[in-house]
């Protein structure tokens, strides 16, 4: 399932619901009736085509589909709200135009519907999107091409972003080996990624931030990823783990409402990747 077809506004009340303990209690905090809140997580279970919620007459219970979804729902809903706040903030009301840099993933999951509810707030502002590697984009923003970006790095790969950027993390993200449902290992709770050493690997390209994280964990682990299908997007990274071509190493707001891969648990740990959002210090 696509994130587009996500509906923010329903993933934002379920969020609220798993918090409250029940839809009357979400309705309170939300300033919604207890009708209404009952009504968009059925309409968001009929769009999952998933159940999220046992009921009877008093009270409701997440079913472990619910557990599952909130727990990689939160990556979203905090960065979607850490960037309003960021575009809010820049932006101060006035018109004109916000010139935005951000990275693939972002573009696809939070940008068009954070942009939406900012346009909504300022409709006088005219807002322009340009994708790239954090390298890339974060110089735009010193050089004042762009006013914002998101960007990201990862635990094991040392930044070396100029000192004249703001930089403001806004979530600390999992990130995950996937492999096809089909795979030998698709069934196993936790392994030692030495298992993977001989396997076809799938990855962002040589010069990418990712690619040089799956290379030094590996390394880590004794080995060098024999890296096949180099390819700067996630969404074609996962297509490709799906038919079973190789494994990949990805973060989580990549698997989100994907189901046609198996994440499996790397002994040790995998490095984190941060995503964080930026500002020039000197055209502020």
């Amino acid at each position: 399932m696509l994130i587009s077809m996500l509906n923010l506004v329903a993933l934002r009340t379920f969020d609220m619901v798993m918090r409250a303990g029940s839809f009357t209690a979400a309705a309170k905090e939300l300033g919604y009736s207890g009708s209404a809140v009952s009504q968009q997580i059925s309409s968001f279970e009929s769009a999952l085509g998933l159940q999220l919620f046992e009921r009877d007459a008093r009270t409701i219970r997440p079913t472990p589909v619910a557990e599952y979804l909130k727990e990689h729902s939160a990556v979203l809903l905090g960065l979607i709200l850490a960037l309003e706040t960021d575009m809010l903030r820049l932006a101060a009301g006035e018109a004109g135009r916000l010139r935005v840099g951000s990275f693939s993933s972002a573009s696809a999951m939070l940008l068009p519907q954070t942009i939406a509810r900012f346009l909504i707030r300022r409709r006088e502002v005219e807002i322009s999107l340009e994708e790239g590697e954090p390298k890339a984009i974060f110089q735009r923003v010193i050089s004042g091409e762009i006013d914002i970006a998101l960007g990201f790095r990862y635990d094991n790969v040392p930044s070396d972003w100029s000192k004249e950027l703001s930089i403001v993390e806004l979530v600390r993200e999992p990130v995950h080996v996937v492999v096809s449902k089909r795979h030998r290992l698709a069934g196993k709770q936790q392994i030692d990624l030495r298992e993977l050493r001989d396997e076809v690997w799938i990855s962002p390209g040589e010069d990418t931030v990712a690619f040089s994280s799956l290379n030094l964990r590996a390394s880590q682990a004794g080995f060098r990823p024999n890296v096949v299908f180099r390819i700067n997007s996630f969404d074609a990274v996962l297509g490709l783990v799906s038919a079973g071509l190789g494994v990949a190493m990805v973060p989580q707001m990549a698997l989100f409402g994907i189901d046609e891969v198996r994440s499996i648990k790397i002994a040790g740990g995998l490095p984190a990747r941060h995503v964080v959002v930026t500002t020039s210090r000197t055209h502020n």
